[in-house]
């Protein structure tokens, strides 16, 4: 019988993945070397319609330009080329690459600036092929690198335009004569020529909306890991704070309006887990947390607040009527059955209820606290009951 080792880092190097994984989650040397052979793509195949040109209708083109055209094909080809092999040696040691990213970058730029000047399209092809550049190159390399680059490519395009204002060029030095026929119409060449184009930016263009796809899903997916809990898919702590400190200075601004506040705790949640097992505590907190979702109005924000303990803040609301939506959550908590591992579990909890306008309460901060000393005092008050922070006021001082 034979076993399968799992893949592992090479030391110091690139780690091993499949080539058919999302780019985004591979080391930067890997993901140098795929853009090196996307920005390939462009000069391969303008060079084979050159090629064709230069054997079919050599009487339209100036031969100069034609070779000079070739010998910056072919010079960017080797160059890349060449860290394209160093590359596969170098990622044995290394994960990343600075020299090759800041190469593909600005050649590419010089490329196509170079090669769409020499055949007259710098203001049309020539600037889409950049742009789809950019848009291949933005979620898999540096974009103060690509700022730069786009720097490099306004001052050429000005000097282009001066050029052309001026006389510099009247048509495109790569044509001996201006590749329309007397009624307008492109010569057949010409034609093939646009037709190559339009399918490798059709390609490239394809290239990068998947790359970009893949980056807005993985800041998609980041955006809702900093603010959304894990587990119970409630709003996390630090989002229901700042949720809290803006519902504040709205209600701050309205005199007659109140924000109320709901702290719960699962009553005995530690005895859960040890006899039942954590599987029996997360299915718990899921429950519960499905239980508050239901009975919260649109506006409301629930959230986790800690371990078993949750948060519910409840904008426009009054306190009493914070503390009916708090015993209808305490009932339903613990009519509720929850079944896990082949048995049924029952709950309870423990409800905490503050609202501002009220007493010493002058910022969120201290919304919590009033909520959570009034849980304090549930808990220790015999559980499954609810305190308002009015209540545990006068108790304390009575």
């Amino acid at each position: 019988m034979t076993t399968t080792k799992p893949l592992a880092a090479r030391p110091g190097g690139a780690e091993r993945h499949s080539w058919l994984s999302n780019p985004l989650d591979w080391p930067h040397i890997d993901r140098m070397v795929l853009l090196a052979g996307l920005v390939m793509i462009c000069p391969v195949a303008l060079s084979l319609w050159l090629a064709g040109v230069a054997l079919i209708a050599p009487d339209w083109v100036n031969p100069p330009v034609v070779k000079a055209l070739f010998s910056l094909f072919a010079l960017h080809a080797l160059l890349l080329g060449s860290f394209l092999l160093a590359a596969r040696y170098r990622r044995q040691r290394k994960s990343s690459w600075s020299l090759m990213e800041s190469v593909i970058i600005f050649s590419y730029a010089l490329v196509c600036l170079i090669s769409s000047w020499l055949t007259g399209t710098q203001f049309t092809a020539g600037l889409l092929l950049l742009l789809l550049g950019v848009n291949i190159a933005s979620p898999l390399a540096s974009i103060h690198k690509l700022k730069q680059a786009y720097g490099l490519v306004c001052i050429a395009l000005a000097v282009f335009i001066f050029l052309y204002l001026n006389g510099g060029f009247t048509h495109a030095p790569l044509f001996a004569r201006p590749p329309y026929q007397a009624d307008g119409s492109p010569v057949m060449f010409w034609f093939v020529f646009q037709s190559v184009l339009a399918v490798t930016l059709l390609l490239i263009l394809y290239i990068g909306l998947v790359a970009t796809e893949r980056w807005s899903n993985r800041e998609d997916l980041y955006r809702e890991m900093s603010t959304v809990d894990g587990l119970t898919r409630l709003t996390n702590r630090r989002s229901f704070i700042e949720r809290g400190e803006s519902e504040l200075n709205r209600t701050r601004r309205t005199p007659t309006s109140q924000l109320s506040c709901i702290m719960l705790d699962i009553d005995h949640f530690k005895g859960i887990n040890d006899t039942h097992g954590h599987d029996a505590g997360d299915a718990v907190l899921v429950k519960v947390s499905e239980i508050m979702m239901d009975n919260a109005r649109q506006y409301d924000e629930v959230g986790r607040y800690g371990g078993e303990e949750f948060a519910i803040l409840l904008p426009a609301t009054p306190l009493e009527n914070a503390i009916k939506v708090a015993e209808r959550l305490r009932a339903r908590i613990e009519a509720v059955e929850i079944p896990c591992n082949g048995t049924t579990l029952r709950v309870t909890a423990s409800f905490g209820v503050a609202c501002y306008p009220y007493n010493d309460i002058q910022d969120m901060n201290g919304l919590l606290k009033s909520a959570d000393t009034a849980l304090y005092a549930a808990k220790h008050g015999g559980r499954n009951k609810v305190i308002a922070a009015r209540e545990q006021s006068l108790a304390a001082n009575g």
